[in-house]
C-alpha cells in the first residue's frame, strides 16, 4: 500500500467525513420526499459519471441519470404530498482509492416505511445492505453507484415467518416500486443467507468497475 504523508492522511480522513456527510444527507432528503433536491446536489453532475451512474436494487439497476431520475422522482411511489419512512446510515465502513478519486462504503439499514398497499396505509419494516460508490468532481464529493440490497419487508405485526418465502413481485411493494429497471436482472439473492454482493470495502488504489457497486461489479452480470 502506498505510504502517505502527514498532509495526505489528513486530507483523507477529511474526504471520508465528507462521503459520510453526502450518504447521510442523501437519507433526510429521502425522508423528507425531497427526491429531486437529493439527484440535483448529491449525485455526478460530470456528463461521463451521469451516463454511467446507476441505482440498484434487488431486481436489477437504472442507468443514467435521466432513467435513475424517472425511477426515483417521477415513479415515487409516496407521492407529491409523501409519508413516512427512515432508511438510517448505520455501521457504515467507506474506503478511499490510493489515489483520492473515488470512495467506496458499505452501511446497513434497519428501516421503516408506510405506504399505501393494495389501497390501504400499510406500515412496513425494511432490513437493507447499502452501498455507495462516489466520485470526486470539482465541487465535491458526489454519489455515482448507488445500490439497496433489501433482505426482508413485512407488515408491521405482522409474523414474518408466517410470510412466503417467495413474495410474488406483483404482492411485493418494494419490487413494485421498484418496476422495470434499465437492466432487469436477479442482482441481490437472500434466499440462501448473506449474499456476498455488493463486497465489503477494502484498501483499494483505484476504482475498478468489477469491484464496484454498479452493475459491472454484480458477479451475475453479463457484458
Amino acid at each position: 500500500m502506498k505510504q502517505f504523508t502527514e498532509t495526505e492522511r489528513i486530507q483523507r480522513v477529511w474526504d471520508k467525513e465528507a462521503a459520510k456527510a453526502v450518504l447521510c444527507r442523501n437519507m433526510y432528503y429521502m425522508a423528507a420526499n425531497q427526491r429531486q433536491e437529493a439527484l440535483d446536489r448529491l449525485w455526478v453532475r460530470q456528463p461521463e459519471h451521469r451516463e454511467t451512474a446507476s441505482y440498484g436494487k434487488n431486481w436489477g439497476y437504472y442507468i443514467g441519470m435521466d432513467e435513475i431520475r424517472r425511477y426515483y422522482v417521477d415513479a415515487n411511489p409516496f407521492g407529491a404530498r409523501g409519508t413516512m419512512n427512515c432508511h438510517p446510515i448505520a455501521t457504515i465502513r467507506v474506503e478511499e482509492a490510493e489515489d483520492g478519486q473515488t470512495i467506496q462504503a458499505q452501511w446497513y439499514n434497519a428501516s421503516y416505511e408506510t405506504r399505501m398497499v393494495n389501497g390501504t396505509l400499510t406500515a412496513l419494516w425494511v432490513c437493507e445492505k447499502g452501498n455507495a460508490d462516489l466520485v470526486k468532481e470539482e465541487d465535491g464529493w458526489k454519489i455515482w453507484h448507488y445500490f439497496i440490497g433489501t433482505d426482508l419487508q413485512t407488515e408491521a405485526g405482522v409474523g414474518y415467518a408466517a410470510q412466503p418465502v417467495d413474495l410474488p413481485d406483483g404482492e411485493n411493494p418494494v419490487a413494485v416500486e421498484f418496476g422495470r429497471p434499465t437492466l432487469p436482472m436477479q442482482a441481490y439473492i437472500t434466499r440462501y443467507n448473506y449474499y456476498p454482493y455488493p463486497a465489503i470495502p477494502e484498501p483499494y488504489e483505484s476504482y475498478d468497475p468489477k469491484k464496484g457497486c454498479g452493475p459491472e461489479g454484480n458477479p451475475k452480470y453479463q457484458a
